[in-house]
């Protein structure tokens, strides 16, 4: 059974806990109201000594239409006010945690790592009425304490 966080609040970064799983996907449905203030979402395990994220290697941004990874590759693009996707599959080979992530069901990076951090918590700076919808789901027997 997957969660789903809806998050929906004027200007501010906003943050919503997930559990867990060494073994996992992250689906995040995007709305940004004005592709010319962008947006930036991000994955990491709880929030480090500056009170923001402490990342784990999963950032995404966008600014005037272009979607960038954590590399600062673009990446595709969005429009303002239609929804896109962003999913990310978490998966642990190696001793190591690696993400595959597609946009709109478009395989972007395979196995793109390792990463810094167990994912546990979602970053979103929210501007406006932009919107970030989240599903999470993954196996039960590998959730991380």
């Amino acid at each position: 059974m997957g969660l789903v966080f809806l998050c929906n609040i004027t200007w501010m970064f906003v943050y919503t806990e997930i559990t867990g799983f060494s073994e996992s996907v992250i689906s995040m449905d995007l709305n940004i109201e004005d592709a010319h203030r962008g947006f930036l979402v991000a994955v990491g395990s709880g929030i480090g000594p500056d009170d923001r994220l402490d990342y784990s290697g999963i950032i995404f941004s966008g600014y005037e239409g272009y979607i960038f990874d954590q590399s600062g590759d673009f990446v595709g693009g969005y429009q303002a006010n239609s929804t896109f996707n962003i999913t990310s599959h978490i998966h642990t080979g190696d001793n190591y945690s690696y993400a595959s992530y597609f946009i709109d069901d478009v395989l972007i990076k395979n196995n793109y790592g390792p990463l810094t951090k167990v994912p546990m918590r979602i970053e979103f700076d929210k501007h406006g009425e932009s919107s970030l919808g989240i599903t999470h789901f993954g196996d039960i027997d590998n959730q991380v304490s």
